[in-house]
């Protein structure tokens, strides 16, 4: 019985130390980066960055040439360790992007978007 409540207490304390559940702003805080497939044509390079005071910015780069732009808006932490982004084009006018994303482990995988902007894949950012 004791050597039953030493494994269980062992797999407690490694699912404990892997990282996993709700983060805090500080775990979150960081730059991610990603390359993006976009339809047929050429891919993107996303890069997003999360910064203190919940200030965030996402620069779009296209690996042949197409128009770079970038983003600026904010980042929020829900109640069930979900991280929303939520960014307009050069900082003004209408919302541009509108991203929630799971964190784990330094990755946010991307759970709520527009899949006309995204793709239907999903896609997920890994930081830097």
């Amino acid at each position: 019985m004791r050597n039953r409540m030493n494994v269980l207490l062992g797999a407690l304390l490694a699912l404990s130390a892997c990282g996993e559940g709700q983060p805090s702003p500080a775990d979150v805080i960081g730059t991610y980066v990603a390359e993006i497939p976009n339809g047929v044509a050429q891919a993107r390079t996303v890069t997003l960055s999360l910064a203190e005071g919940n200030a965030a910015d996402m620069a779009v780069a296209y690996d042949s040439g197409g128009t770079s732009y970038t983003e600026t808006g904010t980042w929020s932490l829900g109640q069930r360790g979900d991280v929303r982004v939520v960014l307009a084009r050069d900082g003004f006018g209408p919302v541009s992007s509108d991203v929630t994303f799971r964190w784990a482990k330094g990755t946010l995988t991307a759970i709520a978007f527009d899949t006309v902007q995204w793709g239907s894949l999903g896609f997920a950012l890994k930081r830097r």
